[in-house]
């Protein structure tokens, strides 16, 4: 933070008198930079930050970023401010504030700059009487709001031992500012950053081991299937033992101990040995999907720790690199955005979104879904859109189909029937109803497919894969 003597210096090396404010870019809520124009030095620029950790102004031969929307004080200064000559530059004695009186059009006003540390400082328009007239921060437990009087501070004597100028060296001290605080500013954001980044490695890593947790708990509970083979091969065998009405029945496996088999009374004997080669089937496609799951995560994994390691323990890493990092949530071997609103879930290897109203289903489709991914949606009832991530050079399978179709019935008004029709297109072939309710479309070149819900995929996709809240 600048003390009062290096303000002076500061002011003294500035051709300020007599020059004209000719522009005022806003960089963020706490800075801008006039452009001004004097007949000795032609064209400069001056920065100003406050109400910061690092709260400075110098001479600057950087033109910060302009912000996407100026702020009401800014708007202020462009319309009122621009154009005016600087009659005088004024420091209270002793103290870290200073004033501008700009004449402009035959108006004078008056333009305050406060360094004070916390919440004292503020910039400040007034009129010649110092009536405030606008002000960058609003204090009014210090008196400091539109149509009050600003009490100007009395000075105080010139105190160099106490405050003394930081030693410097280059052309100027404003030179010397400009380097510091540039320096300053990216060494804290690079903190910053890596702080974040941290965290976001943290967040994401203990997320994939939950998910190998959950996967793993999966493959061994399915293990077994091949158990459910043989006793559907067991049961086969002893067909003509079996009539409608058995709860069970006791037989010798192919090893010759014996076994007892529970059945459904309600079934035929043919129907209770399909249903025992169904369990198998379907018990088999778990431990399978499993083991494919359970491979990607932990290579993912790999990934996702060798990646945070080079960039965290990679010795000097840039600061661009970090944030970049932290705009890219969970990058596994390709780019996607942050999800900004609804849920995100995983299918043998597929990204799936799903939004759960209006606002969510829009803002899929605004900043989530590109042309080649997979729009899905219950027809005939209100519900979720669902989308299915494009993967390059491959297509959906059925069970990813079949797991978004009953993840958009699941999150639709038809989720108490049980069972609804999906109509599915490429999002390249939807269109937007001019003038219709947010989010609402109507798709081309869709297919139809039927689908009843299928409990056992929800459970596995809410309880296995991710799932985000917005």
């Amino acid at each position: 933070m600048l003390n009062s003597n290096e303000i002076r210096l500061l002011l003294s090396e500035l051709d300020l008198e007599g020059s004209f404010i000719q522009k005022v870019t806003e960089h963020d809520y706490h800075s801008f930079t006039l452009s001004m124009f004097s007949k000795r030095e032609k064209a400069f620029l001056l920065y100003f930050e406050t109400g910061t950790r690092n709260q400075h102004f110098c001479r600057t031969g950087i033109m910060r970023r302009k912000s996407a929307k100026a702020q009401r004080f800014t708007q202020y200064l462009c319309a009122n401010i621009v154009g005016s000559r600087i009659m005088s530059v004024d420091q209270v004695e002793g103290e870290r504030t200073f004033t501008f009186t700009l004449s402009h059009g035959g108006i004078t006003r008056k333009l305050v700059f406060r360094f004070f540390s916390g919440p004292g400082a503020n910039v400040i328009v007034t009129d010649e009487d110092d009536m405030i007239l606008e002000l960058q921060m609003r204090r009014p437990q210090r008196g400091e709001e539109k149509g009050r009087i600003l009490v100007c501070e009395t000075g105080r004597t010139w105190d160099e031992e106490r405050f003394p100028i930081r030693p410097w060296q280059g052309d100027s001290f404003n030179s010397f500012i400009d380097r510091w605080y540039t320096k300053a500013v990216k060494e804290e954001r690079t903190s910053d950053a890596r702080g974040l980044l941290l965290a976001q490695r943290d967040r994401e890593l203990a997320g994939l081991r939950n998910r190998i947790r959950d996967v793993s708990l999966r493959e061994e509970k399915s293990r077994d299937h091949e158990s459910l083979r043989k006793t559907a091969d067991l049961l086969s065998s002893y067909a003509y033992m079996l009539t409608r009405g058995l709860s069970s029945v006791d037989v010798y496996d192919f090893e010759g101990n014996p076994v007892t088999i529970l059945l459904d009374p309600s079934l035929s004997p043919s129907e209770n040995i399909n249903a025992f080669y169904q369990k198998y089937r379907r018990q088999e496609r778990i431990h399978q999907n499993a083991l494919e799951e359970l491979d990607q995560l932990k290579t993912r994994l790999e990934e996702r720790t060798e990646y945070y390691d080079a960039l965290l323990n990679g010795g000097d890493v840039q600061l661009q690199t970090l944030e970049k990092a932290l705009d890219r949530q969970v990058p596994s071997g390709h780019d996607r955005p942050p999800l900004e609103a609804g849920l995100r879930f995983f299918s043998h290897g597929f990204e799936i979104l799903v939004g759960r109203n209006a606002k969510e289903n829009d803002s899929l489709l605004r900043h989530a879904a590109r042309s080649n991914d997979t729009w899905l949606h219950v027809r005939d009832f209100a519900g979720g859109y669902v989308i299915i991530k494009a993967k390059k050079d491959k297509s959906i399978p059925l069970d990813v189909l079949l797991d978004s179709a009953c993840l958009a019935i699941h999150y639709s008004k038809a989720k108490s029937q049980g069972r609804a029709d999906i109509y599915y297109t490429q999002v390249k072939y939807l269109r937007r109803i001019k003038d219709g309710r947010t989010g609402l479309v109507t798709p081309t070149r869709e297919k139809n497919l039927f689908v009843v819900l299928d409990e056992q995929r929800i459970r596995r996709l809410t309880g296995s894969g991710q799932e985000e809240g917005s």
